[in-house]
Formats: C-alpha cells, structure tokens, sequence
C-alpha cells in the first residue's frame, strides 16, 4: 500500500510538471534506446549460443603454414582421413565448402550459392530436415545420383512451401537434381545465404595438399577443450609419415592445427568492435544519466521548502527517500518505454543496412532479454540520477534554509558543487568518445586514400556464370564473344573478364611456381603467388597500369604463345625486379610461360594488406592451369554512369546464351565501399555517439553555469553597482565554468589514453594514442565548452543593478 502511494504520488507529481517530465524522459530514452539496440546486437551475436544442441561442443578444425605465407589453409582429404583413423576426441567429425552454382527451376536459370557437406555434417550439427531425409554416404559416392536439400526460404519462395515437392528435380549447373529434404526455418549455415545442400564427396585416399575444405567437428562426451586441442597438436606429427607429405615440409611451412569453437570462430573479426560500441553507448547512458540528475537538482532546489516542511511533520529520511526515489524510478521506467521504441527501430535499421560482415545479423531481434536488460537499465538510472539530490538534502537538517534579505535564497555552493562534478564526469566520457571517434575517422581517412593500384571510378562488374561441366575452350571461347561486344557498346573504353577482382579474397586463388632460372631445392618451399585468369583488356579495363614489356592483345587470349603478365611485388621479390623473359609454370607439371610483362601491384585482398605476388594468366594459359573458367567476372569501363550500360549487357549476354545467369552486378565504387564497411560501420556509430556526448555535454555544463548565474543575480548587482565591467563578469563566469571543463579534460585524457588502447585492431595506420586526435578531441571539447559557459555569462552581463538589489 505505501508503494503504491508513493507511486501514485510520484505520478501526480510529473503530470504537474509537464516540461520537467517530458525533458528529462525523452533525454532519458535516447541514452536508454541507444544501449538497449547495441546491447541487442552484443547478445544476438556474441553472448547467445548458436542455434543448433550443445552448440558450444561445435569447433572449427583450422590448419596454419605461416612459412607459406598463408595464415589458414583450410581442410584436405589428407588431413581428415588423419582425423577419421586416430583422433578419439571428436563425436563426429564433417566437412564444407561453400560454391556457387546455376540453379534451374523455371525457364531463366539463377546463380545461387549451395552448400557441399558430407552426411557426417548433420550428425556434427545435430540438426536434421524437418520434410524429407538427410545425407547418407551413399550420396556422397563419385558415381552416385545427384540429390539436394533445399533450405527453408528457398522451398517457401520457389516451391509456394508445397509438401509434395520430395522426388522433383531442378537443374544444378544443367545436371537434374532430385530434391530429398527441406531444412527446418531458421536454419541458416553457414549463414543465411545458401539455398541448398548437396552432398560433398571426399576422397578417402585423396591429396594431403587440396587444402578446398572447411572440417567442423563436435567434441566426444567429456572432451574437454583443450584436451581435444592437444591431441590434435600431437597428430600432426603423423603427417610426416604420408606419402603425400614432401620430407621436411611441416617444418619449413611452420605447420600447425588449432581448434576453435564456432562461435568464435565466426564474430572474430567484429568482437573487438561490437564491444568497443557498446562501452560507447553505455558512456553515452551515463552522460545522460548525469544531466536528468542535473535537472534533479534544480528540481531539489525548488522543493527545499517542502522537503523541510515535511520533515518538520514528522517524515523520517527513509520515508522521503522512498517518495523521491518512486518518482525518479517512475521517470526511469517511462524513458525506458520510450527507449525500447527507439531501440526497436535502431535495431530494424541496423538489421536493414548493417554491414555484411556482421555474422548472426538475421538473428538480431528485441527478445525478452533486451526487454529485461531495458527494465533494469531504466531502474538503474532512476536510482542513478534520483539519489544525488537525496544523498546531498536529506541530510540536512530539516530547519536549515540559509536566508539573505526579503526572500529565503538557497545556498548555491552545495549545487553547483554537485552539478559540477557531475558535468566535469560527463565531459570526461565525452572526450573519451571523441578521442575513440576521431581515431576512426582518421583510420577511415587513410583507407579512403590509400592507393589501390587500381581506378574503381566508372567500372561496372557482374558475373557470367556458366555450368561446371562445360569444355573450357568453349567457356573461353564465351567469354571472349561477351567481351568483344560489350566492348564495342557506345560509351565502353575497355572491357575484359577475370576469375577475381580485386579486394575480394574469397575469391582469390593461389598455387606454388617454379622459374626456371632460380630452382628451389628440395629443402626449400616454392614461392607462391596469386593465380589469376584474364582476358585481353581485363587490365586497362580495371586500370592496372603496364610497367614494363607489352600489353595482353586479343590473339594471348586464342594463340599458342604462351604468355605470362605480372606485378610488380613478383618481379621485385621472386627475380630481383627484373622478370622480362623469365620462364616460369604453376604446380609441378604445368606448362612453361615467358613473362611477357610487368603491371603495377593492386589490392587483391582486403584493403588493409599490402600487394602479394600476382601472376595474369590469359584465358587459352588459363585453361592449361587450374584457373575455372566456367565463372568470371565482366569488368567494363565507361565514360558515363556504368549502370545505364547494364540492361544493354544483359542483352548481349542472352544473345550469345540464354541459359548463362548474369548476377552480382554492381560498380567497383561499391565493391570498394563494402571492403571498408566495417572500418566506416564503427566509424558511424561511434561518431553519432561523440556528436551526442558533445551536445549533452554542453547542454550540461550550459545548465549549471546558467544556475550560478541566476542564484548569483545578487552578487553580479553588487557588483556591477560598485563599478564592475560586464568584461570582467563575464570573464569571473566562463573562468568559473573552464574550471569545470579542465578537470573533465584532464580526467577524459587519462581514460582516452588507457581505453583506447582496446582499439588498435580497428585502426589502420594510426596509432591508438596518436597526439593529433588526443589534441583535436580536447580542442573541440574547449570550444563547446567555452561556448557553453560563455552564453550564460553574457547574460549576467545584462543585470541591471537597481533590478537586482529591488528583488533582493
């Protein structure tokens, strides 16, 4: 009953102060939004197990070669089967590999991304088809016949989810399909883009060395982590007795297997920043937590009176603890109804626009968790910002009102004591942010320049995927009818096609090579170099300049010479710089080519990695080699907008062949734009978090100089009367509010200084205490801030004297 009182008192009370109420709830529902949506986004994807039994159980078995090069090196059939005859940690053991395919249900085919596993995967997963059979190794079989089972969006999206749909066919890169199974919803593996299953055939007495697998496996009842890890370091030695293994290789390629849970495994590359944005949010709740316990305060000040009449009457500090903290707790409580609003609609925006390198999006929703983490955080801050006025009143005595004149005046020390430590904290954070902030704007500015060796500008590509079992020199021969006709499109300057573009190493292919004038001996390791296949006019199209030697002409596409065009990083680090005429082939039995030309080195892999050694194979040299030519990617330059070629392509395209998908068309400005998605994604968030900090801020440090200046309307009379310059006022103000502003800088440098420290993984090129930022930061920190106090001290300047002493 005497909560209930309390609350409905608390409720009358913020009805009567309409203004009070709605400031302090909807400054209260941006902190309190803003935390709940990153919160959401943190626990969606870093905290909530994956989908699938005993998920934690699930690793990643990853292989390393740093001598190689090469960090990761994937899955062989030679490292499984090492798994599959000796390892007793693993439950179940399968492997992956993600392709594209053609897939075919009506007249135009589709390229679509499908999903090869062993039957072995389901059991690793421990989830099964909710229409239909899984895998068995039967279907795994070289001769077998080909079956697929197809997602749940797919079936729902393409089949009108019709339950009769086991025993049709579709066409898989124009091989018929019988479909066997439907996944359950929200099945999505190893994210939500594939639309299928097949199975993957791995060779029992396949290769150590075609590393073109992903292995999953689930850990043995009562394996623990790290047991399981050490045993597989322990396995490695086995390796070395394979015939496949060449003598001494493990040693120079500094081989190692690791084991990580896959949950991990997929948020490693954004668990850093998600982190980081969530200690930005929850800084910017604080902030606003101290300015709604600013206009308490204030509040407090005008209810001084009657929190004296009250405890005249009787009314113990507990009691009045109670009723003020209902309200604040109230207040709390209604900005975390609005914040849950503004976060569900943040939380859609980031669903709808976030970056693609964000795993586990499609599952980020407001669940009951955030709900809960949102009633929490709004009885936090209503206890937060109600019990600063309490802890300074209620422990006064209750007849103590200092007096001056006509009229009882509240002493302002005590105030603006309280408001100024709390400003000088929310200016500290502030400029935590705005350090964290400018250190990504800075990084972001450095990958906006950096040279990419290549001219994105007015480049539009797309991919013309062709079924896998076509000829290669038919694949070539399309491939070279395409580019000849879109070349000759008004407004094309150059066209051309290649296996990969730049800045998208997922579709990056490597091989070791042999020159022939510098052997490798047989205790060293080949040099490896990026593999890619080209067509005449992929260079000047993508706008790789020539350095040394002759441009690829239309004849190295169909000729039998046999030539070979490189960057500048393989000249320089395989042949000293000088590469014209070298002979050199690819694997060990490939076919000798003459170096034809020198081009100069662009960003193959991500943004942030310096140039690797790159070979240009021509289309006829790529069908010799292992370069696929049954997929490539179209790059046309235009001297207009590139899109407005893309329906005269597809023209072209069916033309030529009708049954060949055009997919993935977009300009190399937004390829360029996705690689830095994650760097700009921080960046943004980040930025919005410091402008708010800043604005809140100054808003807070605007109130307490304004409350000084008001509570010393009298002082400011006196002194003007007794021949004060408004200068000078004004100067004895914005003194008094820098003091404020300098113990937040000084605090906010030393927190900047350690925290962001936590963030040099996201940087690029600039040091996580660069002395420009730190500067700027604090620069920009003093400028509102003195703005901040100057506008209130101007106001005192106008006090008119007579005015000030007639009220007093």
């Amino acid at each position: 009953m005497s909560l209930w009182k309390d609350l409905r008192t608390a409720a009358r009370g913020l009805a009567r102060r309409p203004g009070f109420t709605v400031t302090a709830a909807t400054t209260l529902a941006l902190g309190i939004g803003a935390t709940v949506a990153i919160f959401t986004v943190v626990n969606s994807v870093l905290i909530q197990p994956l989908p699938y039994p005993d998920s934690e159980r699930i690793v990643f078995v990853n292989h390393h070669a740093p001598g190689l090069d090469f960090p990761d090196v994937g899955n062989s059939p030679g490292t499984l089967r090492l798994y599959r005859e000796f390892s007793t940690v693993f439950g179940a053991l399968g492997a992956f590999d993600d392709r594209e395919r053609n897939l075919q249900i009506s007249d135009q085919p589709d390229r679509v991304r499908i999903v090869e596993v062993t039957p072995s995967l389901f059991e690793v997963l421990q989830v099964q088809p909710r229409i239909g059979r899984a895998f068995v190794e039967e279907d795994a079989a070289e001769e077998a016949a080909p079956v697929v089972i197809l997602t749940d969006a797919t079936w729902r999206a393409r089949f009108g989810s019709d339950p009769a749909v086991l025993g049709r066919t579709v066409q898989l890169d124009g091989i018929t399909t019988e479909i066997v199974g439907i996944m359950p919803g929200g099945f999505a593996f190893p994210d939500p883009g594939p639309v299928a299953l097949i199975p993957l055939h791995v060779d029992a007495d396949g290769p150590f060395a075609a590393f073109a697998m992903t292995a999953l496996a689930r850990l043995g009842a009562g394996v623990t982590l790290e047991g399981a890890r050490q045993q597989v370091r322990d396995l490695q030695g086995r390796l070395s007795d394979d015939p496949g293994v060449p003598a001494g290789f493990l040693e120079r390629a500094g081989w190692s297997a690791s084991l990580t849970p896959m949950r991990d495994a997929l948020v490693e590359d954004v668990r850093a920043a998600l982190w980081i944005l969530l200690g930005t949010v929850g800084f910017v709740f604080l902030i606003v937590c101290g300015n709604v316990a600013n206009l308490f305060l204030v509040r407090a000040e005008a209810r001084r009176k009657e929190i004296a009449i009250r405890r005249a009457l009787g009314a113990g500090r507990g009691r009045m603890a109670a009723t003020f903290l209902s309200e604040a707790c109230l207040l709390g409580l209604l900005g975390g109804v609005l914040g849950v609003a503004l976060a569900s609609a943040g939380v859609r925006a980031l669903v709808s626009y976030g970056p693609g390198v964000l795993p586990r999006l499609h599952d980020v929703s407001i669940d009951g968790t955030a709900l809960a983490f949102a009633a929490c955080l709004s009885v936090a801050a209503g206890l937060l910002f109600g019990s600063i006025p309490l802890v300074r009143d209620l422990g006064r005595p209750s007849g103590h009102m200092s007096r001056d004149g006509a009229h009882g005046r509240l002493d302002a020390g005590g105030r603006y004591r309280a408001g100024g430590i709390l400003v000088a904290s929310q200016l500290a954070l502030t400029l935590i942010l705005l350090v964290g902030s400018g250190l990504m704007v800075r990084s972001f500015a450095r990958l906006t320049t950096l040279d990419l060796g290549f001219d994105p500008e007015r480049l539009l590509t797309m991919t013309l995927s062709l079924d896998q079992g076509v000829d290669g020199d038919a694949a070539r021969q399309f491939h070279q009818r395409v580019v000849e006709a879109v070349g000759g499109l008004p407004g094309v300057t150059a066209a051309g096609a290649t296996n990969s573009l730049p800045v998208r190493p997922a579709e990056v292919q490597a091989s070791s090579l042999q020159l022939e004038s510098r052997p490798v001996g047989a205790d060293q390791l080949p040099p490896i170099a990026i593999l890619k296949g080209v067509s005449s006019g992929y260079l000047e199209a993508i706008g790789i300049p020539l350095l040394e030697g002759r441009a690829m002409t239309r004849s190295d596409d169909s000729g039998e010479y046999a030539g070979v065009w490189v960057n500048e990083t393989f000249a320089r680090e395989f042949l000293g710089g000088r590469a014209l005429g070298e002979r050199v082939r690819f694997g060990e039995a490939g076919e000798w080519g003459e170096i034809a030309g020198v081009v100069g080195d662009a960003r193959e892999l991500r943004l942030t990695e310096e140039a690797r050694p790159v070979a240009y194979l021509p289309m006829i040299q790529s069908a010799w080699n292992r370069v696929n030519l049954s997929r490539m990617v179209l790059a046309v330059r235009t001297a207009g907008e590139p899109t407005a070629l893309l329906p005269a392509v597809r023209r072209i395209v069916r033309e030529i062949d009708s049954t060949v998908p055009v997919s993935d068309a977009r300009t190399m400005e937004e390829i360029v734009s996705e690689a830095r998605a994650a760097t700009s994604f921080t960046m943004t968030l980040l930025g919005i978090a410091a402008a708010v900090a800043l604005v809140l801020g100054a808003v807070g440090l605007f109130g307490v100089v304004s409350y000084v200046v008001s509570r010393r309307t009298h002082e400011i009379g006196v002194r003007v009367a007794l021949g004060a310059r408004g200068e000078d006022v004004q100067r004895m103000i914005v003194r008094q509010g820098l003091g404020v502003v300098a113990g937040g800088v000084v605090v906010g440098l030393a927190g900047a200084f350690v925290l962001t420290r936590l963030m040099g993984a996201l940087l690029y090129e600039v040091s996580a205490t660069d002395p420009w930022t730190f500067g700027g930061a604090s620069g920009v920190l003093a400028a509102v801030s003195l703005v901040a106090s100057w506008l209130p001290a101007r106001r005192a300047t106008r006090v008119d004297p007579v005015t000030a002493l007639r009220v007093e």
